[in-house]
C-alpha cells in the first residue's frame, strides 16, 4: 500500500447492528428486531425510524421539488467471505437498503413517494450463495432470478434488510458479478444501483489503544491510527479513516486530512491510497494530535476505517462524511509504514468485518478527582408537584446528594409504588432531600407552594478536600422557572 494521498452514528436495522454499535460503544441506535419466527435472521427497520434518522440537506428544505427518492444506503461492493467454520466468521454482512424521499413542498415538507418496489438482479448469486431468507416483512418475494420488495408509500425515508445469504462450499473465490436494482414507484423516476458480487472477503482490523491517565488538560493526546486485513482478498479501494474527539480538538496538521473546522476541529478524514492487500497492515507514520480540553476528565480520540466508496454512514445523521470543500491540514501530507497485524491488538469490529474496523485512544485526565456539582431548575405551576431529575455530580462515586431547596419549594410524597420499579427517588430530609445514585436517573418530588422570584437553592456532594482541594464546585445552584 503507498504512503500518501489524502478523508455513530448512524443508526443500522437489525440485531447485527446494535452489536456493532455495542463492540464499538459509537452513538449510534439500532432499529428492528427479528420476528420470532425469523430468530437469528435480519430483521428490517421502518420507514418511520429510518426517516427519523435522514437529515434534510439545506437546499431540499430551500427549494420545492415533485416527488423522487434517492438511495442512501447500498453497498457498492458485497463480499461474500468463504464459510471456514461455524459461527459469525463465515456469515457475509448484512445487505442493508436505505432510500430517502428528495422531492419537497413549498414549506419544505418531505414530498411522499407512492407504491415504491425495490427488484433485485440476484443472478451474481449463480452457483456461488444461497439466498436462504428473504424479508417478509418489507413484502420482499423471490422468483428465479429476480427478488422483488413492495414496500408501499415512502413518506420520508425507508431502510431494511430484504435477504441473507450463504455461500456455498464449493464456490469459486472472486468477482462474481452484477447485482442490479431498480427502484420503482407510482409518481417518482426510476432509480438504479449496481452492486459487485464478491466471494471471499477482506476482514478489516484496526490496532487497539492503551487507555491513558492523569492526562493534563491542555495538553496533547497522540493517537497513531493503525489498521490491517486479515481476510483471503485485497481491498482494492483507498482506505478512509475518520477520527473523532471528544473532550478535546485535532490539530488540522496533514494534508491529506480533512477537517470540519479550521480551528479546534473535532472530526478528521483521511485517505490513503490503495490497495490493502490481504495479509498486510499498516500504522500512520505520524500521529493524530488532539489536545485535551481545559475541562476535561474523560476523552476519547476514536477512529474508523473504511473503504473509501464504500463507507457506512453516507449520508445518516450527524455523521456525514465532510464535504469536499472541508478545510485541509497545512502539514505534509501523512504516511503509512508497515506492521505486524497478526496480533491481538488489531481487532475486527463485530459483524461488519469486510465494511469497517474502528479503534480508540482513551484517556483520563488529572481532573477525575474533582467533584463538580450540576445545577437543576424545578419547573412547573404555583400549588404543582412536579418531578425532577436530580442530575448526578460529575466525578461522585457512591454517597447521596444534598439538595436544599429554593424557598417556596418543599418536598412531596414519591409514591414509588405507582412508578416503574426501576425509578430511584430522593428522601426529606432537613428541609431538603438526600439523593442516592439510581441506575435510570435519581428523581426529586416536589410542590412549588408560592412564588418567590430570585429563589435558589443548591445540590452538592461530599468529598474528601485532601484529593479534591477544589470545594466550591461540590455545590451548583436550583432555580425555579415558573410556567404560570
Amino acid at each position: 500500500m503507498k504512503a500518501s494521498r489524502a478523508s455513530a452514528r448512524r443508526p443500522r436495522p437489525g440485531a447485527k447492528a446494535a452489536a456493532l454499535l455495542a463492540g464499538l460503544a459509537w452513538g449510534a441506535a439500532a432499529c428492528g428486531a427479528p420476528h420470532a419466527a425469523d430468530a437469528g435472521k435480519p430483521a428490517p427497520s421502518s420507514a418511520r425510524q429510518a426517516s427519523e434518522t435522514t437529515q434534510r440537506s439545506p437546499e431540499a428544505t430551500q427549494r420545492p421539488s415533485g416527488p423522487g427518492l434517492a438511495i442512501t444506503r447500498a453497498m457498492r461492493t458485497y463480499y461474500l467471505p468463504q464459510t471456514t467454520g461455524t459461527g459469525e466468521k463465515g456469515t457475509p454482512t448484512e445487505y442493508e437498503f436505505f432510500l430517502q424521499a428528495t422531492g419537497r413542498t413549498p414549506g419544505g415538507d418531505p414530498v411522499p413517494v407512492r407504491g415504491v418496489k425495490v427488484a433485485f438482479d440476484i443472478s451474481a448469486f449463480n452457483g456461488r450463495a444461497k439466498v436462504d431468507w428473504v424479508n417478509k416483512g418489507y413484502g420482499c418475494v423471490r422468483s428465479g432470478d429476480q427478488l422483488t420488495c413492495s414496500i408501499g408509500d415512502v413518506e420520508q425515508g425507508a431502510g431494511f434488510t430484504p435477504f441473507s445469504v450463504r455461500v456455498l462450499p464449493d464456490a469459486p473465490k472472486g468477482p462474481s458479478g452484477p447485482m442490479d436494482i431498480t427502484v420503482t414507484s407510482a409518481n417518482a423516476p426510476t432509480v438504479r444501483r449496481t452492486t459487485q458480487i464478491v466471494v471471499g472477503a477482506p476482514r478489516l482490523t484496526a490496532r487497539q489503544g492503551k487507555p491513558l491517565t492523569d492526562v493534563k488538560p491542555g495538553s496533547e493526546v497522540a493517537l497513531t491510527p493503525a489498521f490491517g486485513n486479515q481476510g483471503d482478498t485485497d481491498v482494492p479501494d483507498d482506505i478512509l479513516v475518520k477520527v473523532d474527539a471528544t473532550e478535546a480538538t485535532l490539530r488540522p496538521q496533514y494534508r491529506n486530512c480533512r477537517y470540519d473546522k479550521p480551528v479546534a476541529p473535532t472530526r478528521a478524514e483521511c485517505t490513503f491510497p490503495g490497495p490493502l492487500k490481504a495479509g498486510t497492515a499498516y500504522e500512520t507514520a505520524g500521529p493524530l494530535t488532539a489536545v485535551a480540553d481545559a475541562s476535561a476528565m474523560h476523552g476519547k480520540v476514536r477512529y474508523t476505517v473504511y473503504r473509501a466508496h464504500d463507507q457506512f454512514d453516507e449520508g445518516f445523521g450527524d455523521a456525514h462524511p465532510l464535504p469536499p470543500s472541508a478545510v485541509r491540514g497545512t502539514g505534509a501530507p501523512l504516511g503509512l509504514r508497515p506492521v505486524d497485524g497478526s496480533g491481538d491488538a488489531f481487532q475486527t469490529s463485530a459483524h461488519w468485518k469486510a465494511e469497517m474496523a474502528g479503534g480508540e485512544l482513551a484517556f483520563d485526565t488529572d481532573q477525575i478527582r474533582d467533584v463538580q456539582a450540576v445545577g437543576f431548575a424545578i419547573k412547573g405551576k404555583v400549588g404543582q408537584v412536579v418531578e425532577v431529575d436530580v442530575p448526578w455530580p460529575r466525578n461522585f462515586g457512591a454517597g447521596r446528594v444534598r439538595v436544599t431547596l429554593p424557598e417556596g419549594v418543599s418536598t412531596a410524597p414519591s409514591h414509588p409504588e405507582d412508578h416503574p420499579s426501576e425509578m430511584t427517588f430522593c428522601r426529606a430530609a432537613d428541609g431538603g432531600a438526600t439523593c442516592p445514585w439510581g441506575p435510570y436517573g435519581t428523581t426529586l418530588v416536589v410542590r412549588i407552594d408560592k412564588r418567590v422570584d430570585g429563589a435558589r437553592g443548591t445540590v452538592s456532594a461530599p468529598s474528601d478536600p485532601a484529593a479534591d482541594p477544589d470545594q466550591e464546585n461540590n455545590s451548583a445552584p436550583v432555580t425555579v422557572e415558573y410556567t404560570d
